[in-house]
């Protein structure tokens, strides 16, 4: 199961900032989850928000600044730069790998991200994922070299929602990775993706991973391929130790089962 970083190691250091992701690295996470928006002259800022509030108290919206205008007037809370994605990617992607969210909606963004990441060495290490369907389709059908995965939240709770809603859409543009929110995993999910050859790698918002050993034991148990966690240092040591003592896993299973 691998271990993706959401944010970079978002518990131990500042959100989608330099030092979560080489902290993210140092931890030995498989990938790494980061956020995207395209500025005003055609870049990819690293940021969840629309908006710099947040983690650098800048309320100024990014899609109108340039490059250079963040750059020069914006500090993160821990004093680093904003990043932007291809200077993220030309120091880390040697070393890991990464999940690409795009938060900007619109075909200038999908033309952005498809030209930077055409110039890759490593497309293998790369994912795009974003709950924006037209973003998503735009992606499989002009950019099939890129992998893209779809993100799907609380919505999918009403009855034979993935079936009709995920499946067939991901079906549709040929898409083979589905991101759903964790809580919405079941075992027949994660069943019928495997039947059709697809990958599933749930995520976690920052302040829903409350019981993560338990979270963890119940996706590895139904088969998922990995865990968008908050906590990627304590998961890597606790899949090394579930590696090393299987007897402890299967007592995990079993709790989990019986919970």
């Amino acid at each position: 199961m691998k271990v993706i970083a959401h944010r970079g190691a978002c518990t131990e250091a500042l959100e989608n900032s330099w030092q979560a992701f080489r902290l993210a690295v140092d931890c030995a996470a498989d990938r790494i989850e980061l956020d995207v928006h395209l500025t005003r002259d055609g870049h990819l800022a690293v940021m969840h928000d629309e908006t710099c509030q947040r983690t650098a108290g800048d309320s100024r919206r990014i899609n109108q600044l340039t490059r250079a205008e963040i750059s020069r007037d914006i500090q993160l809370a821990n004093g680093e730069p904003v990043p932007f994605l291809d200077e993220v990617l030309a120091e880390l992607l040697p070393t890991i790998e990464f999940n690409i969210e795009v938060k900007s909606p619109g075909r200038p963004t999908v033309t952005a991200l498809a030209q930077l990441l055409e110039q890759q060495p490593h497309p293998e290490k790369l994912i795009v994922s974003s709950f924006l369907k037209p973003t998503c389709e735009q992606l499989a059908r002009e950019h099939p070299e890129i992998k893209v995965a779809l993100l799907w939240d609380r919505s999918l709770w009403w009855p034979g929602a993935f079936r009709w809603g995920p499946r067939q859409f991901m079906t549709k543009n040929a898409i083979r990775i589905f991101h759903p929110e964790a809580r919405l995993v079941t075992p027949s999910m994660v069943q019928l993706l495997k039947l059709e050859g697809w990958d599933i790698f749930p995520y976690v918002g920052l302040r829903d991973e409350t019981h993560p050993e338990e979270l963890w034991t119940y996706l590895m148990t139904v088969g998922v391929d990995g865990l968008c966690t908050n906590y990627p240092r304590h998961m890597r040591l606790w899949l090394q130790e579930a590696e090393d003592d299987p007897k402890r896993f299967r007592n995990l299973r079993l709790e989990s089962g019986n919970a």
